[in-house]
């Protein structure tokens, strides 16, 4: 995940960076819970319907939505001036109001991301560069 925000969005990874945010911090939980804490039940259950159709490739897609997901508040991520206001927002999303259009959007996003960093897959590994 943070191999592919450097690439994608350099200046939210530099925003974390700054204020010494780990991804494991906030992404432990997106990943352990399926992001089954970030939205409303109903929205949740859509997401898992499409995680469920991805069969052996459910764990690799789960991380382009989560790299949308953190894409799609990067702006506000980016906007918050300390560790702590932008902890809470990374572990308290704004997506209590977001509608069954929102998760769509999100998961179009991360086709998208498959589509274009799959095939390069150099990212989803652990690099041990000098």
């Amino acid at each position: 995940m943070e191999h592919l925000i450097k690439r994608i969005d350099a200046p939210l990874h530099d925003h974390l960076q700054l204020h010494a945010i780990e991804y494991l911090q906030f992404a432990f939980r997106w990943i352990n819970n399926l992001l089954m804490r970030e939205f409303p039940l109903l929205l949740a259950v859509r997401l898992w319907d499409t995680y469920l159709s991805e069969g052996d490739n459910f764990p690799e897609f789960h991380i382009y939505v989560c790299v949308a997901l953190l894409l799609r508040f990067s702006k506000d991520i980016r906007k918050k001036e300390d560790f702590q206001s932008t902890m809470l927002l990374l572990q308290n999303l704004p997506t209590e109001k977001w509608t069954d259009d929102d998760i769509q959007v999100l998961l179009a996003e991360a086709y998208k991301l498959k589509m274009i960093y799959g095939n390069a897959p150099g990212h989803l590994r652990q690099t041990n560069s000098a």
